[in-house]
């Protein structure tokens, strides 16, 4: 569902849905393949207030899918993504070209993860709603290169790390310090589920619209630690395109790209989810 209204004083909305459903079912069926049932649903929503040249913007993006293959009795996450971003943008002059900016943002998912093993579930859970939370908060100067794209740079950014669930932050999971053990391995106390940093930061939001039927939306964060060990950096990526078959339907791509060195060393570092999507679309007059 595509949306866009524009609202009493300078407010501006924008709003994109998708939902997915597939289902696959076989009866003597020799060129092999398995019965399965599963969907997603894609959203993104943003909230624009400007007046002169102070600009208000708040986006919500979310991602979340389930896959069953039958006769399993369990669904499997394909996707999980929560994404809330704050963005305070004050004009140095007429033409918008450079700004000061400051920034708060926190992403985290949904549900549940879990490790399977063929048709087993190993519990428990390896992350799951606030295990992790990553929030940031940085100031900084903004250069818009054109009207839609922007390129902010924060010398100094506040960067908090939060685990809810003790047993993994008593792991030392998301780069967070493990609890203290004995030489016995028993746990002398509980771990701190907070890891705070200050760093650089640097981001980039593009957001065109290309032949009336072709929207790209893409958001980079790249933050280098100044008191965490290793430096980094640590990269968030998120694109979207829809590109609207019919007045009323549309097809979407979604590409999350995490890379995080204090998680995992070499390849396994580096974490890519792409999804596709066909859902039905609506646009305010």
């Amino acid at each position: 569902m595509l949306a866009q209204d524009t609202l009493p004083r300078a407010w501006k909305y924008e709003g994109l849905l998708s939902m997915q459903a597939s289902q696959t079912a076989l009866s003597n069926w020799r060129a092999g393949g398995q019965n399965q049932i599963g969907g997603a649903i894609q959203g993104n929503a943003t909230l624009t207030y400007t007046r002169q040249r102070t600009k208000l913007k708040a986006t919500l993006s979310t991602q979340y899918g389930l896959l069953r293959v039958v006769p399993q009795r369990t669904f499997r996450k394909t996707q999980d993504l929560l994404l809330l971003i704050l963005k305070y943008r004050r004009s140095l002059h007429d033409k918008d070209r450079w700004a000061l900016v400051g920034l708060l943002d926190g992403r985290t998912q949904w549900a549940p993860s879990y490790k399977y093993i063929g048709d087993s579930v190993v519990r428990p859970a390896e992350s799951a709603f606030l295990a992790p939370l990553y929030g940031q908060f940085s100031g900084g100067l903004s250069y818009r290169p054109f009207s839609d794209w922007r390129m902010s740079f924060f010398p100094v950014s506040g960067r908090v790390t939060y685990v809810r669930l003790s047993y993994l932050a008593g792991a030392g999971a998301f780069g967070l310090r493990p609890a203290p053990r004995d030489e016995n391995g028993q746990i002398l106390g509980p771990a701190r589920k907070t890891l705070w940093e200050v760093g650089a930061r640097f981001t980039s939001d593009l957001e065109l619209t290309l032949f009336k039927t072709l929207t790209v939306k893409h958001f980079l964060d790249v933050f280098g630690s100044y008191s965490h060990n290793p430096w980094g950096p640590v990269v968030f990526s998120q694109f979207q395109a829809a590109y609207k078959l019919k007045s009323w339907l549309a097809l979407t791509f979604s590409q999350q790209l995490i890379y995080d060195p204090r998680i995992a060393s070499g390849p396994e570092a580096l974490q890519l989810l792409t999804t596709w999507g066909l859902g039905l679309t609506y646009q305010t007059p």
